[in-house]
């Protein structure tokens, strides 16, 4: 879990870096970089969890804790409620993040117009509004 979250990390810096020399998107080994590290986010809270768990059981083994004293103070139903809960929940974002992936994919790669008048300071004044003269405004 730690080592990932450097890698996470590590890469905001070097996004930082190559954004800066402009080259953030055509940096394929960066670009291979971001993909790989795209499900640690998950990997890292799984892994903390299993950790957190596996560290109580040396305790047990050795006889220092009694095993009643490892065991989670909440019922079977409290815990079945809670892995539902995980369970409906990572399913619907990964269904949601799933169905607008594959949506993206099926449009296709959009061809880059630049604006017109550069990069829009808020996103409302991106519409493009007819030119009018100073005598027409008035």
């Amino acid at each position: 879990m730690a080592g990932l979250g450097m890698l996470m990390l590590l890469l905001g810096v070097v996004a930082l870096w190559l954004r800066k020399k402009q080259t953030l998107y055509t940096s394929r080994p960066f670009l291979w970089f971001a993909l790989l590290m795209g499900p640690s986010g998950l990997v890292a809270i799984l892994a903390g969890w299993v950790t957190t768990e596996v560290g109580r059981q040396p305790w047990v083994v050795y006889g220092l804790q009694r095993t009643a004293d490892a065991v989670s103070a909440h019922g079977d139903l409290h815990m079945s409620i809670s892995l539902l809960t995980f369970f409906v929940v990572y399913s619907s974002v990964f269904g949601v993040g799933y169905s607008y992936m594959v949506r993206l994919i099926r449009k296709g790669p959009q061809p880059f117009t630049p604006e017109p008048h550069g990069t829009p300071a808020r996103p409302l004044s991106a519409a493009i509004e007819p030119q009018q003269s100073k005598e027409e405004r008035a």
